[in-house]
């Protein structure tokens, strides 16, 4: 139903001048209420490139890529993403990126993102962490995602199995 109101917003508001132009904007109507649909948010693939860099008694800065599939027949844009993340069942940090990158359709993405981590919060389980090369990882929040210029907030919530290569 939002989308659809979304769509709406596009369609002027206000008809002048002929018949024509009435039958043009009732076709443009029904085209954006038939054609404009919520993208299908891209499906996580794997966590890519894993470093730690800045170390510290408070805090670490952790880096990765995310290795993302775009499901939809069309580009898409990233615009900001503000994410939790959990490993083992034990919040680890939050993470917010907020700029453009183009999604190519049908096709992987990567995005770099980098985390201050708590080391306190993962010293109890510093040793099953190190000990097993799969991970329990939680991810979630929400994604600006769009195309042409309209972008919607979606929500994340990812919870799997990632290895890991020490």
């Amino acid at each position: 139903m939002l989308n659809h109101l979304f769509c709406l917003l596009m369609i002027p508001s206000i008809i002048k001048g002929g018949k024509w132009l009435l039958t043009a904007s009732i076709a443009l109507s029904f085209w954006s209420l038939t054609s404009c649909k919520q993208p299908e948010i891209p499906e996580y693939q794997a966590l890519e490139n894993f470093s730690i860099g800045k170390m510290g008694i408070k805090e670490t800065v952790v880096s990765a890529d995310l290795k993302y599939y775009n499901p939809n027949n069309y580009e898409l844009q990233f615009r900001r993403a503000d994410l939790a993340i959990s490993v083992n069942d034990k919040p680890v940090g939050n993470t917010v990126l907020d700029t453009l990158i183009r999604i190519p359709k049908k096709d992987t993405f990567y995005i770099p993102v980098q985390m201050k981590v708590n080391l306190k919060q993962l010293m109890g389980n510093a040793l099953t962490l190190l000990m097993n090369d799969e991970l329990d990882l939680k991810v979630t929040g929400t994604v600006r995602l769009g195309r042409s210029g309209f972008f919607m907030n979606l929500p994340v919530n990812y919870s799997g199995k990632q290895k890991m290569k020490w």
